[in-house]
């Protein structure tokens, strides 16, 4: 799990990851792969690349080396070439890689791939324009794309995968070397699919963003950023009304930012823990066997009612753009009503913010009015 877009991403997620560039662990194993021989493809004879070395080499047939998850058993690694076309001034790029004999001991692993030139110690751009490392996750066997994979399709076998690049950027001519490590699965989330609490993930941030108890940079359930906003899925909540506190007439000095939510409500309930208000009804739910959900700060809300509303673009990745526009989101697990949501956001004593999920608009109402209530929890 992409962190894509900057939009929420725990136990890590998805990711998203994403929400989600994780950095490659010092203790990963790292295998040199020269490309080296001469041999042909199955379609095509791919052009000659110079190793730092000087003697030029082609692509094609693969070469046995080992990570640390396969131990004693060695891999194959085949690295490919395609011929692309670009208004008439076509080269060979560096098109997709096939690895296999993969042993069962690589199971919970992921492979980090990256190309470097002769002489340059930065990786080289591989797809989708500046992605340098293409990941993939063994999960049990059946290998998956890890994070960072748009532009980039897998194909899983026994034993074995294929990663193709949508549109290669490596030309051949500039690699001279492809590494692949392996190391430890962290898992990536995406906007729309499934978190770590049976809920819906619907804003990711790549650069993560303080949340918790405390509201601070190392408030994650893993004791960082979050980088995920995870909505509670309508399979196991159900949208019901609730007042927004029992005091109506104190100030809590809550906050509005992405991630707030859970030091508000946490705030709210200090002040009045009485059943059956907004604070107290989304602490006591528990889906996914999890105890952070919250409800959600004015600017988590607002991301909430961009994604159900699909909203796009700017707009989507911009949090001070007010959710407008769309068509309501009645998917799998999300089935929100056109109707207002409470936030976990004062606007003052008496007043505190809701958001209409039928327009986007945002509005501050008395304390003591029932709208609807939506738990979240951040990660």
């Amino acid at each position: 799990m992409t962190y894509s877009q900057d939009s929420y991403h725990d136990d890590p997620v998805a990711l998203k990851t994403s929400a989600n560039k994780k950095k490659i662990s010092p203790l990963l194993a790292l295998v040199l792969l020269l490309v080296s021989g001469g041999f042909f493809l199955q379609t095509t004879l791919a052009s000659n690349i110079s190793l730092s070395s000087g003697t030029p080499v082609e692509f094609g047939q693969g070469i046995l080396q080992s990570t640390a998850c396969s131990g004693e058993s060695q891999l194959t690694l085949t690295p490919n070439s395609a011929f692309t076309n670009v208004a008439g001034a076509g080269a060979y790029k560096f098109s997709s890689l096939t690895v296999s004999g993969i042993p069962d001991g690589c199971w919970g692993s992921e492979f980090i791939i990256n190309a470097y030139g002769a002489s340059d110690n930065a990786p080289l751009a591989l797809f989708n324009s500046t992605s340098t490392s293409a990941v993939v996750y063994d999960n049990a066997g059946t290998f998956q794309v890890g994070a960072g994979a748009s532009g980039m399709s897998l194909t899983s076998a026994s034993n074995a995968f294929t990663i193709t690049f949508t549109s290669p950027v490596a030309l051949t001519s500039s690699v001279s070397r492809v590494t692949i490590q392996s190391g430890a699965h962290t898992p990536f989330y995406e906007i729309g699919s499934a978190g770590p609490g049976g809920g819906v993930i619907y804003y990711v941030s790549d650069a993560g963003f303080s949340c918790g108890p405390t509201f601070t940079t190392t408030g994650s359930p893993t004791g960082g950023l979050c980088h995920y906003l995870e909505a509670a899925s309508t399979t196991t909540w159900t949208d019901a009304s609730y007042d927004w506190l029992g005091d109506a007439n104190t100030s809590v000095n809550t906050s509005d930012e992405i991630g707030a939510g859970y030091k508000n409500t946490l705030v709210m309930i200090a002040q009045s823990s009485r059943a059956g208000s907004s604070g107290t009804s989304s602490r006591a739910y528990t889906g996914g066997g999890k105890s952070d959900w919250h409800l959600p700060s004015k600017n988590d809300l607002n991301q909430m009612c961009k994604w159900q509303r699909g909203v796009t673009g700017v707009a989507l990745t911009t949090l001070t753009t007010v959710c407008t526009g769309g068509t309501l989101n009645t998917g799998s697990g999300a089935v929100f009503v056109a109707a207002q949501y409470w936030s976990s956001s004062e606007g003052d004593a008496v007043q505190s913010w809701n958001q209409d999920f039928s327009s986007g608009g945002q509005y501050n109402h008395g304390k003591t009015t029932s709208y609807l209530v939506r738990p979240i929890r951040a990660f």
